[in-house]
């Protein structure tokens, strides 16, 4: 697949990773305006990564015509957002000396996924 392919059939995909990316790594200080409740973050990990994963699985759907769970699907769609959410959450305390990693946060990421996961199974019921 040509990259040009990948931009143009997964523009969706790759604009929320970067969103995802920003939010990752900006400075906590960014955030200290917006009003919080307790935990809050982890609910923003949650739909960040459920978004990710619906958004992949919509974008390969659309791309491949396809509706059948195949292994490239599982592996874009559930693996990959779960792995760079682990990466993310190492490199935040390497590189982004104000943030730090959280098992909880990757937690929340992986849980985000399968949430992803089964709004797309929803949604493909639905719309076939």
């Amino acid at each position: 697949m040509k990259i040009k392919n990948v931009f143009c059939h997964y523009w969706k995909s790759i604009s929320v990773i970067f969103i995802i990316l920003y939010l990752s790594f900006a400075p906590p200080s960014t955030f200290k305006k917006i009003p919080t409740f307790d935990n809050e973050d982890k609910l923003a990990h949650l739909f960040m990564y459920a978004g990710l994963a619906f958004i992949l699985a919509f974008d390969f759907q659309n791309y491949k015509k396809s509706n059948n769970i195949t292994f490239p699907f599982v592996l874009l769609c559930v693996i990959f957002p779960a792995l760079i959410g682990g990466i993310i959450e190492i490199l935040q305390p390497l590189l982004f000396i104000p943030r730090s990693a959280s098992w909880l946060d990757l937690l929340f990421n992986i849980i985000g996924v399968l949430l992803g996961w089964i709004c797309i199974i929803l949604f493909r019921k639905v719309r076939l």
